[in-house]
């Protein structure tokens, strides 16, 4: 139950940042439509460069998942639906991950490299599961990134 202290209003619903639930060991699709930064052109290979990174926080140097055109994100029925894509994470990305939140970012830009913005961005929150592969992936130390 959400308790609203006084005098405050609650965010709208389009501020929340969205929370994707995954569970460990499965491969993981994320569909959205992208368009180019006029806002209104949609994206497609030919017209556009996309990078999608998941990574444990956003202040993190290494991402743990990089996708581009056609290495993990691919245009999902492009006659019908312009500018909707497909952005899958291996199953053998979501494998090395523990349990716990992490953070991922789509930036688009035009084709020549030029007018690059962040289109998406969000939270997945992994959890383990009873045909999860892995139950007990230990956290890395930085000091010896192992």
């Amino acid at each position: 139950m959400y308790i609203r202290p006084v005098g405050t209003n609650p965010p709208p619903a389009e501020d929340r940042m969205p929370v994707w639930q995954v569970i460990s060991g499965d491969e993981w699709e994320l569909i959205t439509y992208a368009y180019l930064s006029d806002g209104t052109t949609p994206v497609d290979p030919d017209n556009s460069l996309l990078t999608f990174k998941l990574a444990e926080s956003r202040f993190s140097a290494t991402p743990f998942f990089t996708a581009t055109w056609g290495d993990g994100i691919e245009e999902v029925e492009p006659t019908t639906n312009p500018g909707l894509i497909r952005i899958t994470v291996r199953q053998e990305i979501s494998n090395t991950l523990r349990r716990g939140g992490y953070i991922f970012s789509l930036l688009v830009k035009d084709d020549d490299g030029g007018n690059a913005f962040t289109q998406m961005l969000g939270n997945l929150l992994v959890e383990y599961e009873p045909t999860s592969p892995n139950h007990d992936i230990p956290y890395k130390l930085p000091e010896t990134n192992v």
